[in-house]
């Protein structure tokens, strides 16, 4: 993201949109990165190198009011 990363715009967004679900969808592929988003509040993860079917599994699950971490 050009002015901030997810890490840094959860908490923000988390004030104004409370019951918003975020998804981090990124190129990085580290369990310290997935720790770093469940703590800061994202109810899924999802690399970039995942077949496009996996994204639409986790906007699906996350619509639903579930979680996905996928690694």
């Amino acid at each position: 993201m050009p002015v901030l990363g997810g890490v840094e715009a959860t908490p923000q967004i988390r004030v104004f949109l409370p019951d918003v679900p975020i998804l981090f969808y990124s190129m990085h592929n580290t369990r310290e990165l997935i720790a770093i988003a469940k703590s800061v509040g994202a109810q899924g993860f999802v690399t970039k190198d995942q077949m496009a079917v996996t994204l639409l599994e986790a906007v699906d699950a996350l619509r639903d009011k579930k979680i996905f971490f996928n690694f």
